[in-house]
């Protein structure tokens, strides 16, 4: 049960949730899913490859060597997705994600939203520097020392903080819901689960990517359920599903 003003916050939250899917659904069709040295593992995009680059043989296993065919277009695709991320993407994912967090503290979520919020803007923050600095990257291949320890540094702080927001957002479900609404909690935070394993364990890549993509898909159903729902009786007595 919700009140106007969450109500107000849930409907934002499923507008910004619609934008993630459509940019989705763009990256979908620019991102390759092969890198100029071969196919890449179900779930693995050449982007997150590249995200997750470390030293110059893993850029080059990216973009190829000086010279190769394959470079030109890599780094045009990867240029175009980075450029839509920086400029539009990362905002309207934070936003989905922020207002989640806003309508829950309506919801007297208290320190789990709070939480959920600071994590929301440290991953929106490490985006936009693990994002800036692959363009960086693109424009002097295969990238400096210090740039490969900046992408290092934006791209593990970004995922771990969408592990923490997943976290959040269960433990705030399961806290704030009927039984729906606890299964609900315990899939997010199975999905913040998996982005931890897949950032730490490179046969488990594909992980990032699922884990992410379900635990939004969940907050996403979660919001517009409550924004569908009508302000009655006492505020403290929300219930969810």
């Amino acid at each position: 049960m919700t009140n106007d003003r969450s109500r107000r916050l849930w409907i934002l939250c499923v507008f910004f949730g619609v934008g993630v899917i459509a940019f989705g659904v763009w990256f979908g069709g620019v991102i390759p899913n092969r890198t100029c040295s071969g196919a890449l593992p179900a779930g693995v995009s050449a982007l997150l490859t590249y995200q997750l680059a470390r030293t110059p043989a893993d850029i080059e296993a990216v973009f190829g060597t000086a010279g190769d065919p394959c470079r030109a277009a890599m780094v045009a695709a990867m240029d175009r997705a980075n450029t839509v991320d920086l400029a539009g993407f990362i905002a309207t994912y934070g936003a989905f994600l922020a207002f989640f967090f806003l309508a829950f503290r309506q919801m007297d979520a208290g320190l789990v939203a709070r939480i959920g919020l600071l994590a929301v803007v440290a991953a929106a923050g490490f985006d936009v520097l693990e994002t800036s600095t692959q363009l960086r990257i693109t424009a002097e291949l295969p990238g400096s020392a210090t740039a490969l320890t900046v992408l290092a540094i934006g791209s593990t702080g970004k995922y771990l903080g969408l592990s923490v927001v997943c976290l959040c957002a269960g433990l705030a479900m399961i806290a704030r819901g009927k039984i729906i609404g606890r299964i609900a909690g315990l899939a997010c935070i199975a999905g913040g689960v998996m982005i931890i394993v897949g950032l730490v364990a490179v046969p488990a890549r594909a992980a990032l990517g699922v884990g992410n993509m379900l635990a939004w898909l969940v907050m996403l159903l979660y919001a517009a359920a409550a924004s569908g729902q009508r302000a009655r009786g006492l505020a403290n007595s929300y219930r969810v599903w």
